[in-house]
């Protein structure tokens, strides 16, 4: 992709302060400024034009309104005072009035733009005040311009001017927004080349914008390349969502980037991928909070799931790298041996799809660590392992559906429960466990509800043996798996030799 100025960081110099007087005199000059640029085009008596015609579009005098348009001016004045009010210009324009009100022989260059900013700041939404409007409205403003004189420089006029212009389709930000996600380039520079700058903030703008944050999510690698221009994408989402009402379907426009972002048929995307997730929507896992009924009770239940299955596998990677580093750190050599067969039998269950949910429960000065070294994704999850002699022991809990795991780092047991999940850890609006409580009490509750065979417990060693146990005590339950994708080669052949009775 191109890069573009747009994509460099921005840097924050130290400048010092202007004095007093200084800041004063500026403001004193932009106000000029201001005032000035209010009265380009403007006669002494062009406010009285605008307050009139206001007058007569509030008393609906059409037959007076069409009768005074005939003079250039007073068209202008009624377009502007559309152009001041919106609430004024959606309940009085209508399609029939500007039929009547347009001009034979055309409009002054100043009329035009005003038009054309009409159109541009109110777009999408002209046909949900009236049906028909955009049509009437894009008319009006195809034979003002076509009506100008020819210029070389750019502006509002010569873009709407151009062969299949972008202004005057209804789908013109969807055509714009594939064009420019296929050069590498983006709609504020489009804008800024073209001398639209000023309309970059109005429907069509924002519809260009919205099309091309789409476009781009639906174009990108989920796994890899660079995700930078996400933060912006999300930035924007967030903001919108403080300030916007939903649409007619009930959502926000946030709401489509997260279909955009859980569309993605990948099960690894990157940490930016996440976190831009995480930043709209929040923990899709999280039903029980005010932001998840916000967010992603409106996404697709493919979409939803997708989601909770990335952050699964994010938490599968915390606890895996928490261990290796504390194996790493302490010089564990055996421990960083049996962990290979740990990661490949977890990741093996999570690309196989069978994992529904998945909990970390962390000793204080584990979780501090994986505060600081795993992703963001991670990390509002995380639970609380309460138990002063286990502060660096990781435990994780990973729900298969029809059977689940409690594992832990160093002499944690892998415990395996068959026929469901185990309630007192799924429940997530428990936060905080004791160690005891995962290795008996609720071993003990989930054999007294489903029965003595159902429940089996290994220690992990390193010669392997603890995961040929678990699969062999799975298989005895009924459960199937891709077992060769759940092992290394040789772990397999032992476990089938083993099956037929070879030594």
């Amino acid at each position: 992709m191109r890069v573009t100025l747009l994509d460099l960081p921005f840097l924050r110099p130290a400048l010092l302060s202007w004095d007093t007087n200084v800041n004063a005199s500026w403001e004193l000059k932009a106000e000029r400024a201001v005032s000035l640029s209010d009265r380009i085009g403007v006669g002494g008596n062009f406010g009285a034009l605008v307050a009139q015609a206001r007058a007569l579009l509030l008393t609906g005098q059409t037959e007076l309104l069409a009768s005074d348009a005939r003079d250039r001016r007073f068209l202008r004045a009624v377009l502007t005072a559309w152009r001041d009010d919106p609430e004024l210009a959606r309940r009085t324009m209508k399609t029939d009035l500007l039929e009547t009100i347009a001009p034979a022989g055309g409009c002054t260059r100043l009329t035009t733009v005003t038009a054309a900013g009409l159109l541009l700041e109110h777009f999408d939404n002209l046909d949900e005040w009236q049906a028909g409007l955009f049509r009437s409205m894009t008319s009006f403003v195809h034979h003002a311009a076509a009506a100008q004189e020819v210029r070389s420089t750019p502006g509002v006029i010569e873009a709407l001017r151009a062969p299949r212009s972008f202004l005057l389709d209804p789908a013109g930000p969807s055509r714009l927004a594939e064009e420019l996600a296929a050069v590498g380039s983006e709609p504020l520079l489009w804008f800024k080349q073209n001398h639209l700058g000023a309309y970059a903030d109005g429907r069509f703008g924002r519809a260009t914008r919205d099309a091309f944050y789409l476009e781009w999510i639906a174009r990108a690698d989920p796994e890899s390349g660079d995700h930078s221009y996400l933060s912006r994408i999300t930035e924007e989402a967030v903001a919108r969502q403080r300030t916007e009402t939903t649409g007619t379907d009930g959502r926000y426009f946030g709401h489509h980037v997260l279909e955009a972002l859980t569309a993605k048929p990948t099960r690894h995307p990157s940490p930016t991928w996440l976190e831009a997730l995480l930043a709209i929507g929040g923990d899709p896992r999280m039903r029980e909070t005010p932001g998840w009924q916000r967010w992603w009770s409106r996404i697709s239940g493919a979409g939803l799931a997708r989601a909770q299955r990335w952050m699964q596998g994010i938490n599968l990677t915390a606890f895996l790298d928490g261990v290796e580093a504390y194996a790493r750190h302490t010089g564990n050599l055996d421990m960083q041996r049996m962990l290979e067969r740990r990661r490949r039998f977890l990741i093996g269950l999570y690309e196989q799809d069978r994992i529904e949910d998945v909990r970390l429960i962390l000793g204080d000065d584990i979780r501090m660590w994986i505060r600081r070294h795993v992703p963001a994704a991670a990390q509002d999850d995380v639970c609380r392992l309460r138990d002063s002699s286990k502060s660096d022991t990781a435990v994780i809990y990973v729900d298969c559906e029809d059977f689940a795991l409690i594992e832990g780092s160093h002499v944690f047991r892998i415990h395996i429960f068959a026929g469901g999940p185990v309630p007192e850890v799924a429940d997530r609006r428990v936060r905080v466990f004791d160690g005891s409580d995962l290795r008996d009490t609720f071993p003990e509750h989930f054999t007294r509800a489903h029965g003595d065979g159902r429940y089996a417990a290994f220690s992990h060693d390193v010669g392997g043996a603890w995961l040929m146990k678990t699969l062999d005590f799975l298989r005895a339950q009924r459960v199937h798996l891709d077992e060769p994708a759940l092992m290394e080669r040789n772990d397999y052949a032992a476990l089938e030799r083993r099956r037929a009775g070879w030594r």
